[in-house]
């Protein structure tokens, strides 16, 4: 692994990055065997990861770069560096002060998200009773009523919990009509994130069972709704999922942090058929504000190849 400096954490807390621009990511993402490229100064940062998809082979940013200034001259380096690395092209996700304007002026195309461009935050400086209030009275009650239906939760290390999760995530995926990650992700992302606190599961059960299984990500005063699966019966019946995600809040304002992120929401003007619809409606219902950021941009390198793949992926969604 090519090992980032180390100061690189305290650098993208300063530019408030996101986890996925962190050094315990990158570790994860080398034990997936991607090659990390990084390039950064005192007004930005950013690394990526090798990604390859039939033949093409690509630098992905994953909500990165992270800018303060000098948007030019960050995007410049990143497109050297992939350059220099024989890459196809530069997938990335922007955050902070740049616009579409500074893609654009680099022949950015926006393409469909790959991490949430839109998503859902909570301010946990709050007070207990005004983020009571802000939810809806269809996840309060479940809320108010979870002691007397036995409706239990804990959060755990325990990487023995990945079991039951990944069978809840599986179950999950099948029911929504959506792509699952393979398991061994899951299980190199527990392995890498949960020794180091930045990764915590929490459990939901009811009637004695497992109904509800999440991971959290907790990062410079930020906690994410990162990851949640449930079992179908349980959850459905208990509501388990919504005492589950209050109990982190209550957890994270408890410990200190700012803001809870629900980790992705459809935009607030999405019909009903969006493919998030039903999520999202979950997660507003405990309040907060929506908040989007630039989305996600392919930067072509080689152009020919690029727009073979275009039209590959353009064919495989019709076939979906």
């Amino acid at each position: 692994m090519q090992k980032l400096p180390e100061n690189w954490d305290a650098q993208q807390k300063k530019l408030q990055a996101s986890i996925l621009q962190t050094n315990v990511w990158a570790d994860f993402q080398d034990s997936l065997g991607r090659t990390i490229y990084f390039g950064t100064n005192e007004n930005w940062s950013w690394v990526g990861f090798a990604r390859s998809s039939k033949g093409i082979r690509y630098l992905f940013l994953p909500y990165g770069p992270t800018i303060q200034s000098n948007a030019k001259q960050c995007l410049q380096d990143i497109l050297q560096t992939a350059q220099s690395a024989g890459f196809d092209f530069v997938r990335l996700e922007p955050i902070g002060k740049i616009t579409a304007a500074d893609m654009y002026s680099h022949s950015a195309k926006k393409i469909g998200e790959v991490d949430p461009e839109h998503t859902q935050l909570i301010d946990l400086t709050k007070s207990i009773d005004e983020l009571r209030a802000e939810m809806r009275s269809g996840h309060r009650n479940p809320i108010n009523t979870a002691q007397k239906r036995e409706v239990r939760v804990y959060s755990s290390h325990d990487q023995s919990e990945l079991k039951d999760f990944l069978r809840f995530m599986a179950d999950t995926a099948t029911r929504a009509g959506i792509q699952n990650y393979g398991d061994e992700y899951y299980e190199k992302l527990v392995e890498h994130l949960m020794p180091t606190g930045f990764a915590t599961f929490y459990v939901a059960t009811a009637e004695n069972k497992k109904a509800s299984i999440s991971i959290v990500y907790d990062w410079n005063g930020t906690r994410s709704y990162a990851w949640a699966g449930n079992d179908q019966v349980v959850n459905r019946k208990s509501q388990a999922s919504v005492v589950n995600v209050w109990q982190m809040i209550v957890d994270a304002k408890s410990a200190g942090m700012k803001t809870f992120d629900l980790w992705g929401v459809a935009p607030e003007d999405a019909p009903t058929s969006h493919k998030w619809a039903g999520i999202s409606s979950f997660k507003r219902g405990f309040g907060g504000k929506t908040v989007t950021t630039l989305g996600t941009w392919d930067i072509p390198l080689k152009k020919g190849k690029y727009r073979a793949y275009s039209v590959y992926r353009k064919l495989r969604k019709m076939d979906a």
